[in-house]
């Protein structure tokens, strides 16, 4: 057997000319690929969307209205007192000509999703980034 059928038999597709049906379109689940299989086209990806996912929008939305946003980093969820949970990012922020991190702390209900309070805290670069 030839070095590149048995790849294409260790990958389980289909010997040149063997494809029972053309391939017309991604849209074909399943198509006859010859004897004793089928081949299937890939199923697409679920929609992932991380439960932080609303929080980073409004994150972004609110730091975006006072600074130029050039990166970002999830930090995390906590809980800080009963009926009151945070979202927390860093972003990386330009303002008025200086770079510097920049903590967006959104406090809401957890239950409700009401939100409570959105704080921004810019952190200098000298010794001063602290683990959250």
């Amino acid at each position: 057997m030839h070095t590149w059928m048995l790849m294409m038999v260790m990958l389980n597709l289909p010997a040149p000319g063997q494809l029972g049906m053309a391939e017309t379109s991604p849209t074909v689940a399943v198509q006859a690929a010859g004897p004793g299989y089928t081949r299937q086209a890939p199923t697409p990806a679920p929609n992932l969307d991380p439960g932080y996912a609303k929080w980073s929008r409004i994150a972004f939305q609110e730091a975006g209205k006072v600074y130029t946003l050039l990166d970002y980093k999830y930090l995390g969820k906590s809980d800080v007192a009963p009926g009151v949970a945070q979202q927390q990012f860093r972003f990386w922020a330009r303002h008025q000509g200086k770079e510097f991190p920049l903590i967006v702390t959104i406090r809401y209900d957890p239950v409700s999703e009401r939100i409570f309070a959105i704080l921004m805290e810019q952190e200098n670069l000298r010794g001063s980034l602290r683990m959250l």
